[in-house]
């Protein structure tokens, strides 16, 4: 025994299966285009990288670790530079760079004095 309210259902789920079906085709082609836009958008972001360029940094009596990477986007070709400091402490130098930071450090003055 079927109620007036499980008419009601029967009938609003026949009418949105004619709907559905009436409109199939254009739903179809929204999504589609959604999806294009979608997908275009994802391209367009699409990056390449450098290779990563590390430099050992002296400021002051401190020392840090300097990481660089070039990003270029390969559409608009719109370069981005990205990079990182670190602190590191001087035991971590080695000695012979820690000898070449200091033999450079003093030559720069030495030159800067002049």
């Amino acid at each position: 025994m079927l109620f007036v309210i499980d008419w009601i259902f029967i009938a609003a789920a026949a009418l949105v299966g004619v709907g559905v079906g009436y409109f199939w085709d254009e739903i179809v082609a929204w999504a589609n285009r959604v999806i294009g836009y979608l997908l275009a958008g994802i391209n367009r972001a699409i990056e390449v990288t450098s290779d990563a360029i590390v430099y050992l940094v002296r400021e002051g009596k401190r020392y840090y670790q300097k990481v660089e990477i070039f990003a270029r986007n390969i559409y608009t070709k719109v370069t981005h530079l990205f990079s990182d400091q670190k602190e590191i402490h001087q035991s971590d130098i080695p000695e012979d760079l820690k000898e070449q930071l200091e033999r450079k450090t003093k030559y720069e003055l030495g030159r800067a004095s002049t």
